[in-house]
């Protein structure tokens, strides 16, 4: 087996690096109180999907206010999107926005051709017991379902 090593900080992907990308982006989880150098926060945990460089980005955590608010009801959704900035106040830089890109049919048929595309885990049988083998023996049903039978009927220990 190939193990690989933890990601360092440099490692980690920042907005302005997906500036333009389309995106698929998964908001999983509305974070309060986070310990921050500034004091606590809120952020938004995303896990992105850059359809322009087909890299996918987890657990990133998304500070912006803007990005946050466009996010922070999405949780569990996928939502398509590039990076871009809006208006500057004064004395502040431009913030990081997401700009729309479900009224583009090229860009909802790249997504949809990635997502159909990305593998998916191979499902774990059930390892067969004997009496699982016994029971398929005697039901007429294979050994593979007589031992997800026997799991689904198990009493726990």
């Amino acid at each position: 087996m190939t193990f690989a090593a933890p990601s360092t900080q440099s490692e980690s992907v920042k907005v302005a690096d997906l500036a333009g990308h389309l995106l698929i982006i998964t908001p999983t989880e509305y974070k309060v109180g986070i310990e921050t150098v500034h004091g606590k926060a809120e952020a938004v945990e995303v896990e992105v999907i850059d359809l322009d460089t087909k890299q996918t980005h987890s657990s990133l955590l998304w500070f912006n206010v803007a990005l946050r608010n466009a996010l922070k009801n999405k949780i569990g959704q996928k939502v398509l999107a590039r990076i871009g900035q809006g208006a500057a106040k004064p004395g502040k830089s431009a913030p990081w926005i997401l700009v729309d890109a479900t009224g583009d049919a090229n860009s909802v048929a790249l997504a949809n051709a990635y997502l159909t595309s990305a593998p998916t885990p191979a499902p774990v049988a059930a390892p067969v017991t004997p009496q699982a083998a016994t029971l398929a023996g005697t039901a007429g049903i294979t050994s593979e379902v007589a031992a997800l039978h026997a799991q689904l009927w198990s009493k726990p220990a």
